[in-house]
């Protein structure tokens, strides 16, 4: 997912498909959703996105909303959402636990090994990453990150395995791809990861 803004705020976020390498729009929030869309806009550097049965959801420092994609519906979920914390840049879940990927690149539920080169190449490593996304997508975690320094229209992603070493002592991770995305536009203002079935 990424967000871009129009002057007409039409379509301001856009989710990417890993199968077709394309990228679609959401609608943003209507006429009637004013509070809503100006608080995601003063929000717009620090918000979070996750999806759960269905649903994507935002989250601020204040406020968490839910977007119900079969109908194009945005709706306030509560008050002060606990997504939001400072050391961890974003998370997922696989298998009922959670990973997360750190301001300094390293990725974790507790240390994944084997990512050395991943996370701390000089220009191109998730330590060098100003934007992070990290989701998990057909049974792998996937991370998405800007490694340059002057915003553009490409970002890096990397698609990682998991296995169990030592009886279950260490964790490994195998990085079984690594790639440039473009995105169709100049530059962009934020992205993050969704994996959703359809």
């Amino acid at each position: 997912m990424r967000k871009y803004i129009d002057k007409y705020n039409a379509n301001w976020i856009e989710v990417f498909d890993l199968k077709t390498q394309s990228w679609t729009s959401l609608p943003g929030p209507g006429a009637d959703d004013v509070e809503l869309r100006n608080h995601l806009r003063k929000y717009s550097e620090y918000f979070k996105v996750n999806e759960f049965k269905g649903k994507l959801y935002v989250a601020t420092d204040e406020k968490e909303f839910s977007y119900e994609p079969n109908n194009g519906a945005w709706k306030f979920v509560r008050e002060t959402s606990s997504a939001i914390t400072d050391s961890m840049e974003v998370s997922c879940d696989m298998r009922n636990v959670i990973y997360s990927c750190t301001d300094s690149g390293y990725l974790m539920w507790r240390e994944i090994k084997g990512l050395r080169k991943l996370r701390e190449h000089p220009t191109r490593g998730l330590k060098t990453g100003s934007d992070v996304g990290l989701v998990v997508s057909g049974g792998q975690l996937l991370v998405m990150w800007d490694p340059y320094i002057k915003r553009s229209n490409k970002i890096r992603y990397a698609e990682i395995s998991l296995e169990s070493r030592r009886n279950g002592r260490e964790l490994w991770g195998k990085v079984e791809c690594v790639d440039v995305l473009t995105f169709p536009v100049e530059s962009y203002e934020w992205f993050g990861c969704v994996a959703a079935s359809v």
